[in-house]
């Protein structure tokens, strides 16, 4: 497995950089963007091919690359509905040739797809989704209500994580379909703008409902992608608001010097230059392990997710030391970084979610190989 980045990965993030750059808003000025100024960011990073995702043997977008671009839109605080997005496709293309009609037409469209997968009182599990898939009278209904969804206002599809005949399914409905009732929904992060959702029967074509084991699969991919492409934002805008750090301690003086040159600051933003970089290596790796179809893929995105959940903000809260009074000022972008972080930090499970789910997994092994020991067949080969 390559964990070295290829000369057209590296150009990947350098011309996303550049994009962003041209077509965003600075840190600062985040808080003001417009909905004209999202619009035509997303556009850019469409035409730019951001979603040409790779399908079966065809050359396209990986997990690598597209945790690439999300590392870029964290450093810039972009807001463009592209998490949930690239998340859903890159989900679903494994399994292009399988899926029904409905679903498989995402995978060529270029509509922002929203997540609608959190539920008021529930934690980030596909399992035991209060949202259902009931059967009407002119086919199959949704029926629930879904939080925490970002980009509500601007996607065009929304991908549904609800509840079909007891076991877990995947809907996709128009996000303007007949019986949803959007509302804005307030988040620690102004700029990410959340909604809720109210599915009173909301029709949804047989063609675009997936369910059984196929669903199984796709939702625990769509956990996995979520997860690193959440983790590599906020790592993303930890090393962005680190780098601001370094830069303000190279220029501000005190006591006829800069403060860079003490000793204390110095060890300070050295232990956040390794927790960063160690944070970001754990996504490439995760990253790397899930596009080579790593059996362990799913572990080591929950070890990074775990991971950079706690590092970046720790990164951030280590930056606004070096910062000092100033950026706990509106004006100033550290804040801004901050609650970027604490917002990707909770989606798709936060570091308590993934390592019990890691601590679970671990006790299913050790009483599966405890129980094979004890069987009599390996008894008898251990006492020979």
């Amino acid at each position: 497995m390559e964990l070295e980045l290829t000369e057209e990965q590296s150009w990947i993030s350098e011309s996303i950089d550049t994009l962003l750059s041209r077509e965003w808003v600075a840190p600062q000025d985040v808080s003001g963007a417009s909905a004209e100024r999202r619009r035509q960011t997303w556009t850019a990073l469409v035409e730019f091919g951001s979603f040409g995702i790779k399908k079966d043997s065809e050359d396209g977008l990986g997990a690598v690359e597209l945790c690439l671009i999300a590392r870029s839109l964290g450093r810039h605080l972009a807001s463009v509905p592209f998490l949930g997005s690239a998340a859903v496709r890159l989900a679903l293309a494994p399994q292009a040739r399988s899926l029904p009609a409905g679903i498989v037409a995402l995978l060529s469209s270029q509509d922002p797809i929203g997540v609608a997968l959190l539920e008021a009182g529930s934690g980030w599990t596909v399992e035991r989704a209060g949202t259902r898939l009931a059967r009407g009278r002119d086919g199959l209904e949704i029926r629930g209500e879904k939080v925490a969804i970002e980009q509500l206002q601007a996607v065009g599809q929304l991908a549904v994580v609800a509840t079909l005949d007891g076991e877990s399914a995947l809907a996709i409905t128009p996000a303007g379909a007949a019986g949803l009732i959007a509302q804005a929904q307030r988040c620690f992060d102004e700029t990410v703008l959340m909604g809720t959702a109210r599915f009173d029967a909301v029709p949804v074509p047989g063609s675009g409902v997936l369910g059984g084991p196929e669903a199984r699969q796709v939702l625990r991919r769509l956990m996995t992608v979520g997860s690193l492409l959440a983790a590599a934002e906020a790592a993303g805008a930890a090393g962005h608001i680190l780098d601001l750090a370094c830069r303000y301690a190279g220029e501000r003086r005190q006591f006829g010097r800069t403060i860079g040159s003490f000793q204390a600051l110095r060890h300070i933003l050295a232990d956040a230059y390794v927790r960063q970089e160690s944070g970001w290596s754990a996504v490439r790796y995760a990253a790397a392990a899930f596009d080579a179809g790593d059996p362990e893929a799913a572990q080591a995105a929950s070890i990074a997710k775990a991971y950079v959940s706690r590092s970046s903000r720790e990164v951030a809260h280590s930056a606004m030391q070096v910062f000092g009074g100033i950026a706990f000022t509106a004006e100033h972008p550290a804040h801004r970084f901050l609650r970027r972080i604490g917002v990707r930090a909770q989606q798709f499970g936060d570091a308590a979610h993934h390592e019990r789910r890691l601590g679970r997994e671990l006790a299913e092994r050790v009483n599966q190989a405890r129980s094979a020991l004890s069987s009599p067949v390996l008894a008898e080969a251990a006492s020979a």
